[in-house]
């Protein structure tokens, strides 16, 4: 019979030490590393992290707006469309002029609004959201023009 802390398997050649006799340390004594040996949010490791995780904060706002005001212009006629067919259907099939209904007419409003909220997300982003995602790209990923920028 054997224990738990006993080891059964002879020593390696090669002088390494075998899988499961190496103790992970836990405590005081152990590595202050995050998920995937990144530092802990607590310790700054440069004196620039301050201003990254300004830039870093403003991109994830500005893009949390382009998103939030697209889905919810077309989210939102979707909606408005969907409860006046199901609440007020006497109103959706009012005539407009001739054969087209109010509800075909909010139909294909729709899909302009949709396609007008998809167009107006690709622009904006182009020219809010892109210049700070490529201001931040450069101040971290090095490049033959700016070797110094991971330092």
């Amino acid at each position: 019979m054997t224990y738990a802390d006993e080891n059964q398997y002879p020593q390696s050649p090669t002088g390494w030490p075998l899988p499961h006799t190496a103790r992970p340390s836990y405590g005081y004594d152990a590595p202050r590393y995050g998920s995937y040996g990144q530092a802990p949010w607590g310790e700054p490791y440069a004196h620039e992290t301050h201003r990254r995780s300004a830039d870093l904060a403003a991109l994830r706002s500005a893009y949390r707006l382009l998103r939030r005001i697209s889905t919810l212009a077309a989210l939102g006629s979707f909606v408005v469309y969907v409860v006046l067919s199901c609440y007020a259907p006497g109103l959706m099939e009012a005539k407009i002029t001739g054969e087209l209904s109010l509800g075909i007419a909010l139909g294909v409003l729709q899909l302009v609004v949709t396609f007008a909220a998809v167009f107006w997300y690709g622009r904006s982003a182009q020219r809010s959201v892109d210049p700070l995602a490529r201001a931040v790209r450069e101040r971290t990923v090095p490049t033959s023009r700016n070797p110094e920028a991971a330092r």
